[in-house]
C-alpha cells in the first residue's frame, strides 16, 4: 500500500509566505500607481535612474573628461556650486568639481540617486557635497503631463494644480558662485509621458505646447541663483530603427573645424526635443551664450547622443 507523506508542515509555512510576498507585492504596486498619479515627473525619472546599467561609467568616462575640460575654466577654487538634474552623477567629474569647490548642492527630483553619487567620492569631498530633493518646474512638469491624460478632468481633485510655468525664484540654497543644469531639460516631461501612456499624437502636442516654456521657465530660476550657469543638453540621439538625416561623426567634425555654431546648425537639421532646448529659451530670455562645446554621449550600446554644453 502507497505510504503517504504529511507535508502540512511544509507546505503550510512556504504557501504563506507566497501569499504574504504576492500581499506585499500588490500592496507596493497600489502605492506606485497612486505616487504615479500624483508625482509623475519624479516616478518616471526615479524609475529611469534605478534602471542604470553596471558599466555606464565606464563607458562615460569620455563623456565625463569632456565636461569637465568645458567646467574647469568657469569653476573658481572655493566656488559654491548646485548641480541641476544630478541623478545618479554617473556623467559628471563630480570628484574633481569638489575638490576644487568649497560647497557643491546636487540638487534632483529624485535624490536617492542623488545620495548614490555622493556615497561614491572620498570622505573629504563628500563632506562638501550635500544633496536636496527638489522639483525645478514646483510641480508645474506634473500638472503638464496629467493634464495630457485623456480623463484629465477626473484627476483635478488629485492634483490641485494648474498646468502653469513655476515661478522663476532661485534654487534653495541659492546664490552660488556657478549652476550646472546637467542633461535634465529634455526629461521634464517625455518621461512621465511615456509611462502614463499618453499616446504619440497627444505627447507631441504637449511637448510643443508646454515645453518651451516650461524649459524658459526652469532656466529663469537657474540664471536667478548664479551668475555663471553651464546647461548641458542633448540635442539629438541615433539608434537602430531612430535614424537621423545628418550623421554624429559630421556633426562633430563641423565643430572642431567651423566652431559649434555651425555644428548646431546641422543638428538642427535632425529630429530632437527641440522644444526643450535651452539655447532657445536662453535667446528668449535675452541671454547670449559665452562659450559651447559638443561631444559624444554613448549613452548605451548602440545609441549615441549628441551632448552640447553652453556656458551663459
Amino acid at each position: 500500500m502507497p505510504r503517504t507523506i504529511d507535508r502540512s508542515h511544509v507546505d503550510g509555512p512556504k504557501n504563506a509566505d507566497i501569499e504574504r510576498f504576492s500581499a506585499h507585492r500588490q500592496r507596493a504596486e497600489r502605492e506606485l500607481e497612486r505616487l504615479r498619479m500624483r508625482a509623475p515627473s519624479r516616478v518616471a525619472n526615479a524609475s529611469r535612474n534605478a534602471q542604470a546599467g553596471w558599466d555606464r561609467r565606464r563607458r562615460w568616462a569620455a563623456a565625463r573628461g569632456a565636461l569637465w575640460d568645458f567646467l574647469a575654466p568657469a569653476l573658481d577654487d572655493g566656488a559654491r556650486v548646485a548641480i541641476v538634474g544630478a541623478g545618479n552623477g554617473d556623467d559628471l567629474p563630480l570628484r574633481r568639481i569638489a575638490r576644487r569647490a568649497s560647497e557643491v548642492a546636487l540638487i534632483d527630483i529624485d535624490p536617492r540617486a542623488a545620495e548614490g553619487a555622493r556615497r561614491r567620492l572620498g570622505r573629504a569631498e563628500r563632506r562638501k557635497v550635500e544633496v536636496i530633493g527638489h522639483d525645478v518646474t514646483r510641480g508645474g512638469a506634473d500638472a503638464v503631463v496629467l493634464a495630457a491624460l485623456p480623463e484629465a478632468a477626473d484627476l483635478h481633485h488629485l492634483t490641485g494644480r494648474r498646468h502653469s510655468p513655476p515661478p522663476c525664484d532661485p534654487l534653495p540654497g541659492a546664490p552660488y558662485d556657478l549652476v550646472v543644469g546637467d542633461l535634465f531639460y529634455s526629461q521634464l516631461l517625455y518621461p512621465a509621458l511615456v509611462d502614463l501612456g499618453v499616446d504619440a499624437d497627444r505627447r507631441e502636442a504637449t511637448l510643443a505646447a508646454h515645453g518651451p516654456s516650461l524649459t524658459q521657465a526652469v532656466l529663469a530660476r537657474l540664471h536667478a541663483s548664479a551668475p555663471r550657469v553651464v546647461h548641458v543638453h542633448d540635442p539629438l540621439a541615433w539608434w537602430d530603427g531612430h535614424e537621423q538625416p545628418v550623421a554624429l561623426a559630421d556633426i562633430l567634425a563641423a565643430a572642431a573645424s567651423d566652431g559649434p555654431a555651425a555644428a548646431l546648425a546641422l543638428a538642427a537639421r535632425g529630429g530632437g526635443p527641440h522644444e526643450s532646448d535651452p539655447r532657445a529659451a536662453l535667446a528668449n530670455l535675452g541671454i547670449s551664450p559665452a562659450a559651447t562645446t559638443l561631444w559624444r554621449w554613448p549613452f548605451a550600446a548602440g545609441v549615441d547622443y549628441l551632448a552640447c554644453a553652453t556656458l551663459a
